[in-house]
């Protein structure tokens, strides 16, 4: 099996580390999945996305020069864009106003609340 970088194979996860996934994609053809590369959304514990033994489909992303391969699954999907291609700075900003807003607002709440659940321990004692 030849592998080339931009080609999509299917491949198995071997190995499953904190950092990321080993996949095989032939007898002694093995390439990482870093654990940024496993899903479009956050991923924290990689044992929530994958399994050993479990099959998927990998984009090469690159071979470097020691002969290590990189591999990526969210890249492979069909519908994936490339994030430099995605729409630019303006709909970021929006999204990051929307967010303050709302963790201004939980803030407030939750300062809210705790000086409520003070308020009631200051009265029981």
């Amino acid at each position: 099996m030849s592998v080339q970088p931009g080609s999509i194979v299917n491949g198995k996860v071997v190995r499953l580390h904190d950092f990321g996934a080993f996949v095989e994609l032939a007898p002694d053809v093995t390439g990482l999945v870093h654990i940024s590369e496993v899903h479009r959304d956050f991923v924290e514990n990689i044992h929530a996305y994958l399994t050993e033994g479990q099959d998927v489909q990998v984009k090469v992303l690159q071979i470097k020069d020691d002969g290590r391969i990189d591999l990526s699954i969210k890249r492979a999907e069909e519908d994936w864009e490339e994030e430099a291609a995605a729409s630019p700075r303006r709909s970021s900003s929006r999204v990051d106003k929307d967010f303050n807003q709302r963790l201004r607002k939980f803030m407030h709440q939750s300062d809210m609340i705790q000086g409520e659940v003070r308020r009631r321990r200051r009265s029981h004692q």
